[in-house]
């Protein structure tokens, strides 16, 4: 398969090389499912290093983030929305975790979770959403993100057993909450 991506094979970086070259080597055995699934992870891996690198390999070059709250305007292109999530991680330290995921043919979905601290603050927060990725060639092509923002409370399911169903969990929390 020719190498299909916004930065020619033989002028990216050895990380986004070998993302890829793990990606392809792996996605002959692999069923659609699994290699999406593997896409998926590399990309959240690369939204809590902020690495541009881990990013720009499984990002569509014409990939698009759509969002939820009327705040957020969509991101569109690869490097834009990598250096967003870089400058995300570096403003507002996210920890990101996936709590779910279910993958068929090239739409995977997500259920997340994400301890954040808003600017000039302190405050650790815990975000909870989902998202419904398309992905094409081994590559996101859409995001769709469903959350609500709050800058001055996490936002959760009141009552919902986080802790018990193994959910990731804000530090110094009680584990019934």
């Amino acid at each position: 398969m020719a190498f299909q991506h916004p930065i020619e094979y033989d002028q990216a970086s050895p990380v986004v090389r070998a993302v890829y070259d793990d990606i392809m080597a792996t996605r002959k055995a692999d069923s659609v499912e699994e290699t999406n699934t593997r896409v998926l992870r590399g990309y959240i891996d690369g939204c809590n290093s902020g690495d541009l690198d881990e990013l720009l390999a499984v990002l569509d070059a014409d990939v698009v983030h759509y969002f939820l709250p009327s705040n957020l305007r969509p991101i569109t292109g690869v490097q834009h929305l990598a250096k967003w999530f870089r400058k995300f991680k570096q403003s507002l330290n996210p920890v990101w975790s996936i709590d779910r995921l279910v993958a068929q043919g090239d739409e995977v979905v997500i259920e997340w979770s994400c301890i954040w601290t808003p600017p000039s603050t302190e405050l650790r927060l815990m975000q909870r959403g989902s998202e419904w990725y398309v992905l094409r060639d081994a590559r996101i092509v859409e995001i769709r993100s469903y959350f609500i923002y709050d800058a001055e409370s996490s936002t959760e399911l009141p009552s919902f057993p986080y802790a018990s169903r193994g959910y990731l969990q804000l530090p110094g929390r009680p584990s019934g909450a």
